[in-house]
């Protein structure tokens, strides 16, 4: 049974992968969520709290990230590291930790945002971070090819406990499915999905790839 690493594990997306799907792989978790969390005390920033083991392991995705929407004068240096050391330092961090424990045909998936594509407002430091992670996807797919695959989903909003905030009312919601072509925001169903395809053989003729998984946002426009 494959191995597979699920930082951030107490994200919605991550929940749902693991409900699906914990009998065709082996997870192992780690969040600072003890009840989504296969290890006690995790933290992103500190390697000392990573999960440890001989084992070898055949895929890693990457949960941790921010939804931090505000007009660029309002965001201070802070606001944008803030979101680099979560969104992008944290996941090069456990890339560089966990790599010389990767089987080969090792799957990693990773999370950018369809705001990478499109310009958006109030999107300056999410979209930054994120289109960072789009350019570490195709560079390490390039450099561990054909070792190991490196892929990235970038979704549009869906709804989960980040999303929450922007999704709080019917009238958001119904203004928001009506910006998607297919007249709809996302499930975390939507996106977990897409995880257990990159992570599977199904996916194994693929690497490098920024894949839009956002009702049609990114390349249609009605």
């Amino acid at each position: 049974m494959k191995k597979i690493l699920l930082i951030g594990a107490s994200s919605s997306v991550a929940i749902d992968l693991y409900d699906k799907y914990n009998k065709n792989y082996e997870f192992i978790r780690m969040s600072r969520t003890p009840t989504h969390s296969d290890i006690n005390d995790f933290n992103l920033f500190d390697t000392n709290t990573y999960y440890k083991s001989d084992c070898k392991y055949d895929g890693l995705v990457y949960f941790p990230g921010t939804i931090n929407l505000k007009n660029f004068s309002s965001l201070s240096i802070e606001d944008f590291k803030n979101d680099y050391n979560i969104n992008f330092l944290g996941l090069v961090q456990a890339l560089q930790f966990y790599l010389p424990s990767f089987n080969n045909g090792a799957s990693c998936v990773f999370f950018s945002t369809t705001a990478n594509k499109n310009g958006m407002p109030f999107h300056s430091s999410v979209s930054s971070v994120k289109s960072a992670i789009v350019g570490l996807t195709k560079s390490l797919a390039a450099e561990w090819a054909p070792k190991y695959r490196v892929n990235c989903i970038s979704p549009s909003i869906f709804e989960s406990n980040m999303s929450s905030k922007i999704l709080r009312s019917e009238r958001i919601k119904e203004r928001i499915s009506n910006n998607h072509p297919l007249k709809r925001y996302g499930s975390s169903n939507d996106i977990s999905e897409m995880v257990n395809f990159l992570i599977s053989e199904k996916s194994s003729w693929i690497t490098g790839q920024d894949i839009f998984v956002d009702g049609g946002m990114s390349n249609i426009k009605l």
